[in-house]
């Protein structure tokens, strides 16, 4: 199976509700809304986390080690298909992203530990998964949820997203379908997370369309925000 791979560019801010409100009245006129947005205009996303027992992934990010990978399985609106194996990396100020397709089968078995079926995927991502994980037993640590409002442009593969609602549960992580999960909140209601994701570069009329200059940019991670563990 292929991988499904990408590099961009990533700008991340918090931002209150009433700049989302702004924000995505001026997007709705020239860029076009994600399609996977329901009715409401927008979807959920759940991701689940692994990390070995050093907690590498976590104390990367929080040391700001410029390279540095994180594990998830990530899922949308609860349906199975499509289950998105990922490895998120950063390296400088450039975000990569290699994806592979699985069933939902081997979500259990990669949660228990056995790592085994990712070898018959014949892909280069689930190789490189299996290689990690069996050197340095990975496990499952966190399930994230949010809702995202996510936008586009076909110029330089500009996409806006707008995060909120960002929920946690470090227990119960067997089943990431569960619909009754008892989340608790990561951030205050008001506050949402926007990304600003990019090839190249950002044209100036977007920047200003957006309001760059009086935004504050952040190192913002969502899973490092939804943990936290003594050094």
């Amino acid at each position: 199976m292929k991988a499904l791979n990408s590099s961009r560019k990533e700008l991340k801010y918090y931002i209150n509700y009433i700049d989302y409100l702004n924000l995505k009245s001026r997007l709705s006129s020239i860029f076009l809304r994600d399609k996977n947005s329901n009715q409401e205009g927008h979807y959920h996303i759940r991701s689940l986390y692994f990390d070995n027992k050093s907690n590498d992934s976590y104390f990367e990010k929080i040391s700001g080690i410029e390279r540095r990978n994180k594990y998830r399985i990530r899922i949308y609106n609860l349906w199975p298909d499509p289950v998105k194996l990922e490895i998120k990396s950063k390296i400088n100020n450039v975000i990569f992203k290699e994806s592979v397709i699985i069933i939902k089968t081997d979500i259990d078995k990669i949660i228990s530990g056995d790592y085994d079926c990712l070898l018959y995927y014949r892909n280069s991502t689930a190789g490189k998964i299996y290689g990690e994980f069996t050197k340095d037993f990975y496990k499952p640590v966190i399930i994230i949820d949010y809702k995202r409002d996510a936008y586009y442009l076909d110029l330089n593969n500009i996409r806006i997203t707008f995060d909120f609602n960002i929920q946690k549960e470090e227990i119960n992580l067997n089943d990431l379908f569960n619909t009754d999960l008892n989340m608790s909140p990561v951030l205050y209601s008001n506050k949402i997370i926007m990304e600003i994701k990019f090839n190249i570069f950002l044209p100036s009329w977007v920047k200003n369309l957006l309001q760059l200059p009086r935004l504050e940019r952040c190192a913002i991670s969502k899973y490092t925000l939804s943990r936290y563990i003594e050094n």
